[in-house]
């Protein structure tokens, strides 16, 4: 079964009754490694359907519901219609979307071969879905449209019958005009022609060496969402802020006469929100956290500004009736990223600034594991209709198994109150458990410190040595759960370290400043909060600073702030202490058990892995050294 994007079109009203039955077919009868895009805009221009497969390449088709009797003549640059009159010829129709997605492709010089042509073929058809190829053979239009670049009625039904997938691939084949033998597609080669095409899927940057984009599964649910209100709630690390930014995209290109809002509570996140979506292209997209909208708002209202408490926010907002929101203030599609740290009252304002808030669209992204404030509402309660339409992401894309037990298995220990979490998928503490982390890779680090200079310490001296294994600063990260805490300025004290250390750092939660000018490429190791870092992940992430301040707010909270900590990091997690209470216990029973159920530490001795600070950083170039230790370490990477 072809992967199909939209995932689904039963919903689209625009799409025929014949392009509805090729859909179906094609997802039927085509193969598991083979990307079927309906209706999707590539250049400015909207193929009926972009097909991709490992061994085909690229085929264009151009789906037509005209009956022969309907066709009172025909050339091959037009067809003229008894009812619809006068209209391109689909095929050559069609061969122009395929040179205009050729020319795309072409700009990207790893897709070509030293001749400038693609690596791989690429063709373009028609299908008849009325046309019966005898009475098309028969009629004087036979001339028109090379008849092998053709689906007609009867092979289609044919097909249908007997998920003939045999034959259809020829049929594809047989509508490509050039044919040379070419590698099959892998997967890398693959995703560049994704990335090239639909430019709201690619994740990097032009300039980076690494070509990025969303997985498949992500792009379904971007493109195959639906409208109306609708909920996206996913595990850390599943992909929804992707997703999010790939809906903005697709929503500003689909729809340039509408009026979108992003929005998020995280003025750091928001930042990057803006970086990755707003372009030369996009234009109707406006991307803002939420306390700078309220103020914005609260200007034209003159009321007070500015406001930076709760409190402020949502005594401003029930001053703002129905009938002051004026049709130029609202917004046709409204994307909420993070919603869970959203309050309640902020949210039915946010319902109110639809231009429709029933029907408009609205997309919340939310991880009850995440709510690190402590809102407490159901969606009803706040006006989101998402009943029937809420997608649930499971699958963890972005850590390890490794660090995703660690984390996950700290935050749903018997301990912590069970009143806390709930599988309500109404409520916004729902709590997803993820089925699966795709990668495996080292287990992370606990490192018991002497103080919090220590363990900052041990951790420049880490950053220097996976500097030099190849890391770069821009993908390290030093989380930390406060700035400062009673007579400790924790960030004043890791730039004093870093700096004697030589390491460069960016201090993104030190100000409102840096917080909207950061970018996740400088080359400096970032130093934020945990809170600020919310949305954000690195290669390698550091926590510290785990002093009794966390348990102040509460055992419950704590872990929440600290599972977000532990799920920014991609490959590599490290976390410090130097004091000791309930939740570093908790840390250290939780690490013990991950660590005997990890097959990757089974030669180790669980209390080998929890490890002291000199253990592990001051006579950790001695025991490279000790033959037997070496080899395990090279084995697993540690």
């Amino acid at each position: 079964m072809a992967v199909m994007i939209p995932e689904s079109i039963s919903y689209l009203k625009n799409a025929t009754g014949g392009e509805k039955r090729v859909f179906k077919i094609l997802k039927e009868t085509l193969p598991s490694s083979y990307i079927v895009w309906f209706d999707l805009r590539v250049n400015n221009r909207y193929p009926d359907f972009i097909i991709l497969g490992p061994d085909l390449g690229i085929v264009i088709l151009e789906v037509k519901d005209w009956q022969i009797g309907s066709i009172e003549s025909a050339d091959a640059n037009y067809f003229e219609l008894k009812t619809m009159g006068k209209k391109i010829n689909p095929l050559k129709q069609a061969r122009k979307y395929m040179f205009n997605i050729v020319d795309e492709l072409k700009k990207d010089k790893k897709l070509k071969n030293n001749n400038d042509y693609l690596k791989f073929s690429y063709g373009h058809g028609v299908v008849f879905t009325r046309i019966a190829k005898k009475s098309f053979l028969n009629s004087p239009f036979v001339d028109t449209i090379n008849k092998d670049c053709v689906l007609f009625q009867d092979e289609l039904k044919m097909i249908e019958d007997n998920f003939d997938e045999i034959y259809l691939k020829q049929k594809l084949k047989s509508m490509i005009p050039v044919k040379y033998d070419f590698e099959p597609l892998n997967r890398n080669m693959i995703d560049r022609i994704r990335g090239n095409l639909f430019k709201e899927v690619k994740l990097s940057q032009d300039n980076e060496s690494i070509f990025k984009v969303m997985n498949i599964n992500q792009e379904q649910y971007a493109k195959g969402l639906g409208y109306g209100h609708r909920v996206i709630r996913g595990v850390a690390g599943s992909g929804k802020t992707v997703v999010l930014i790939c809906r903005a995209k697709y929503l500003a290109q689909l729809h340039k006469d509408w009026k979108i809002l992003v929005l998020c509570f995280n003025k750091t996140l928001s930042t990057f929100l803006r970086t990755s979506i707003i372009d030369d292209g996009i234009d109707n997209v406006e991307v803002i956290h939420f306390h700078g909208l309220i103020n914005n708002i609260s200007k034209q209202f003159n009321l007070k500004t500015p406001i930076f408490q709760d409190k402020d926010v949502t005594e401003n907002i029930s001053k703002i009736t129905d009938d002051m929101i004026s049709a130029d203030m609202r917004y046709d599609a409204i994307l909420i990223d993070e919603g869970q740290d959203l309050d309640k009252e902020w949210l039915k304002f946010i319902v109110k600034m639809l231009r429709n808030p029933e029907h408009s669209h609205l997309l919340l992204a939310s991880d009850g594991a995440q709510n690190l404030y402590n809102r407490k509402y159901t969606l009803k309660s706040v006006g989101i209709k998402a009943t029937g339409r809420t997608v649930i992401m499971r699958e963890n894309y972005r850590n390890t198994k490794q660090i995703l037990d660690f984390a996950h298995n700290f935050l749903v220990d018997s301990s912590i109150s069970s009143s806390d979490l709930t599988f309500d998928e109404e409520d916004n503490d729902f709590l997803i458990n993820p089925e699966t982390s795709l990668r495996v890779g080292e287990m992370p680090r606990l490192i018991n410190c002497l103080d919090f200079k220590d363990e900052v310490e041990k951790i420049a001296k880490r950053i220097k040595e996976l500097k030099q294994n190849g890391i770069p600063y821009s993908d390290m990260c030093i989380l930390h759960p406060y700035n400062s805490y009673k007579n400790t300025n924790y960030l004043k004290i890791m730039e004093e370290v870093l700096k004697e250390k030589g390491i460069p750092c960016y201090s993104i939660s030190k100000s409102t400043r840096t917080k909207s000018n950061f970018k996740l490429d400088y080359d400096s190791v970032k130093l934020s909060t945990i809170y600020s870092a919310k949305g954000l992940d690195f290669k390698v992430v550091f926590i510290c600073g785990l002093n009794d301040g966390l348990v102040e707010r509460g055992y419950n909270e704590a872990k929440k702030l600290l599972y977000v900590g532990m799920t920014r990091a991609r490959d590599i997690l490290n976390v410090t202490y130097s004091v000791h209470n309930d939740i570093i216990e908790s840390l250290k029973k939780t690490y013990s058990q991950i660590s005997i159920n990890n097959n990757t530490i089974k030669t180790k001795k669980v209390e080998n892995r929890v490890y002291q600070g000199k253990d592990i950083f001051d006579d950790e170039d001695k025991k490279e050294s000790r033959g037997i230790f070496s080899k395990i370490k090279s084995l697993f990477n540690i």
